[in-house]
């Protein structure tokens, strides 16, 4: 049930960047690509939700969260400094190679979504275990 919430959690955020991308951008965004992401995130962010050494609390998956959008601002700098230093004042419009734009989105949102879909998973496993629902056996 963690899982799926998380998914769920997950799916809202990501619904939330595709409107936004509609609405910002005129170029349309073919629906096998939006589906592509979307569970190449949900694979990802199940392999990272039930890793043991990766964060499993609440505060851990807030502090993964807080690192991604930093370096994703981090790196959305630096891909702003190298399209200035090569003449280009957009960096949207600067063909910065594969570890350009593309990583950074991959850090941030993609990190983002699959860390706050992982903190909403933590804190749900917490309340969970607190009340004693999963602890309790069945009949």
């Amino acid at each position: 049930m963690a899982d799926l919430i998380a998914i769920f959690a997950l799916g809202l955020q990501y619904l939330l960047i595709i409107l936004l991308l509609k609405l910002g951008s005129a170029v349309p965004l073919p629906l096998t690509a939006v589906i592509f992401v979307f569970l190449v995130l949900v694979g990802v962010g199940i392999l990272l939700w039930h890793r043991e050494k990766l964060a499993q609390t609440v505060r851990q998956w807030q502090d993964l969260a807080a690192r991604s959008v930093v370096l994703g601002m981090a790196f959305f700098g630096g891909d702003c400094l190298i399209a200035l230093l090569h003449g280009q004042p957009n960096p949207f419009h600067f063909p910065g190679g594969l570890l350009g734009l593309p990583l950074t989105f991959l850090i941030c949102p993609g990190g983002t979504v699959i860390c706050l879909a992982g903190l909403v998973r933590a804190f749900y496993i917490r309340r969970t275990e607190a009340s004693g629902i999963m602890g309790r056996p069945s009949a």
